[in-house]
């Protein structure tokens, strides 16, 4: 098998880990009750397609994951929402988040 010269080798020593490289394992608890949303943004003529994980107790927690970019909306909506149906947890989407949960004062 030829391997080209121009990729870079890092090799890294044999370290103990932390408890940062353990973080998504703490953090599984909370993400058992999410709600699942997706966010669409256009630049450069693609559509950016990014993940929301929303707790629903704690609006405040989330956690945001880019998949991928499409070239038209509708494929990217249509990807958005089978992707969405298949993450959550919950088959019905019944978790959901209170979007009255905070008031904003304009004065």
């Amino acid at each position: 098998m030829y391997c080209s010269p121009d990729i870079p080798e890092y090799a890294s020593p044999e370290l103990l880990g932390t408890d940062r490289d353990l973080r998504l394992l703490h953090e599984d608890k909370w993400l058992q009750d999410t709600e699942v949303r997706y966010l669409l943004v256009e630049r450069r003529s693609r559509w950016h397609l990014t993940m929301i994980y929303i707790d629903i107790h704690n609006p405040l927690r989330f956690i945001c994951r880019k998949i991928d970019t499409y070239p038209s909306a509708k494929k990217a909506t249509t990807f958005a929402e089978i992707l969405q149906r298949g993450i959550r947890k919950d088959a019905r989407g019944t978790l959901k988040t209170n979007r009255d949960a905070f008031y904003f004062c304009d004065n």
